[in-house]
């Protein structure tokens, strides 16, 4: 008796809902709900606090949908139905969207994506994604929207919605012409500069004339950055300043290892550990997925093509800074861990923070070109310890380079490993021939 009542109440909410009569929708939904309690499936109860979730969605009551959403969703978990948790998923993102908490509606945009995907729901999981374009799009990180709107589209196109591909490509066009009109303020313009001339001031500081000193000055930019992203109103900004506090951090622990009589080759995975830390904050803080960050494997032949260059930019770079070996003999057991101490420490670390982040960042805020420069710029500063000037120019074309990389492929997997090689190529196997080789050269030139 009681699931034919429940049944006939649902029936009328229905029918209220289609006739935008909402709050006669959530009178009989109640009802409903009431003679569930006594019903054990709990499927048509997780149902309703669903559509209950959309009625006071409807009605702009946000707060109260968002708890009839975690009550749908509370259900669906526990009994396993992950569709039903995709939609109260998407529900409860919605409502954090319209009360502009754009960074937890990406999270449950994320969470409601991946429950579509583990049922083989391509068609929702792109609407989703569509989704999560606009709240970056809401925010003016156009660099991820443009990403997420790119995302929905391959899905459409895979299942032939040739429609929404129209719709979505409009949207993205339409979007890359706003980003062209990008103007940014001449005091935020003015204290990007000044934030990259401070970062050389330190560096060149620590080299040339006290380290405690420079030392200091890494700390004032390090608290600067943290003070001046708190209080910028400017969404994109406020990022770019946040994750470029990493590199301080780099700099303040890199000259703290030396004093723990490490082994040099221990330093690397040290000083990732905060890079890492950083770059893993970030993320979660921006919303952003493995794709945004370009962790995916993209074309896989083309990214290999860029992983090879690795080898002629390390042995470019030892003619210039001829380095010690990090390691006392070559062997292949040596070489194979050093190799991946090296790859994983300055490849992936490094690379996820200036590509992956500070990048895509930066070209949010100052558009593609110039963000692409900009980074290019900081990654050569923390270069400058190095003492070489031709080595800066050398740094900054491999940023230059891995920048536009990274922009084409939208992967840094390519970059990481090019990186990770020409560093293994200039600390653990150049170094060893390079001796033999400059002989033979010497010999040759005096015959």
């Amino acid at each position: 008796m009681h699931q034919s009542e429940a049944n006939e109440y649902i029936d009328m909410a229905n029918t209220y809902y289609q006739q935008q009569e909402y709050q006669e929708a959530i009178k009989y939904y109640k009802k409903a709900l009431n003679h569930f309690k006594d019903i054990k499936d709990e499927t048509e109860k997780a149902d309703t606090y669903l559509n209950l979730g959309n009625t006071y969605l409807a009605l702009k009551n946000y707060h109260e949908s968002l708890k009839q959403y975690h009550k749908s969703n509370k259900i669906y978990k526990k009994s396993k139905n992950r569709e039903g948790e995709g939609y109260s998923l998407t529900g409860i993102a919605l409502n954090h969207e319209k009360l502009e908490d754009h960074d937890q509606a990406r999270d449950y945009y994320q969470q409601a994506a991946g429950k579509f995907n583990s049922i083989n729901d391509t068609e929702r999981a792109g609407i989703v994604h569509s989704l999560i374009a606009n709240t970056y799009e809401s925010q003016g990180a156009w660099e991820d929207a443009i990403l997420d709107y790119q995302k929905s589209t391959q899905i459409f196109h895979k299942i032939g919605d040739t429609e929404r591909v129209t719709e979505i490509n409009n949207k993205t066009e339409e979007l890359k012409n706003k980003r062209g009109r990008l103007k940014l303020t001449r005091l935020e313009i003015t204290s990007l500069i000044i934030y990259l001339l401070a970062l050389i001031t330190a560096e060149s500081t620590i080299l040339f004339h006290n380290i405690s000193f420079g030392l200091s000055l890494e700390a004032v930019i390090l608290f600067a950055l943290l003070i001046h992203s708190s209080l910028t109103k400017g969404y994109n900004l406020s990022i770019l300043l946040r994750s470029m506090m990493a590199l301080p951090i780099i700099r303040i622990i890199g000259l703290s290892i030396p004093l723990l009589q490490i082994p040099t080759l221990y330093w690397f995975p040290i000083i990732a550990i905060p890079l890492f830390a950083t770059s893993f904050t970030i993320m979660k803080s921006q919303g952003l997925s493995r794709r945004n960050v370009g962790l995916i494997w993209g074309n896989i032949p083309l990214q290999l093509l860029i992983a090879s260059t690795g080898i002629l930019l390390g042995c470019i770079e030892y003619t210039i800074l001829q380095p010690k070996p990090l390691i006392a003999t070559l062997n292949i057991e040596t070489l194979i861990f050093a190799s991946i101490i090296l790859i994983i420490s300055t490849g992936l670390a490094e690379e996820l923070l200036f590509r992956g982040i500070l990048q895509k960042n930066a070209q949010n805020v100052l558009g593609p070109l110039y963000g692409l420069l900009y980074t290019a710029l900081l990654f050569t500063a923390l270069h400058i310890g190095w003492n070489s000037f031709p080595d800066l120019i050398f740094v900054f074309s491999v940023g230059l380079f891995y920048g536009i990389a990274f922009y084409k492929t939208k992967s840094i997997i390519g970059t990481t490993l090019s990186h990770g090689i020409s560093n293994s190529f200039l600390f653990l196997i150049v170094p060893f021939y390079a001796p033999l080789l400059y002989s033979i050269i010497h010999s040759i030139l005096t015959l």
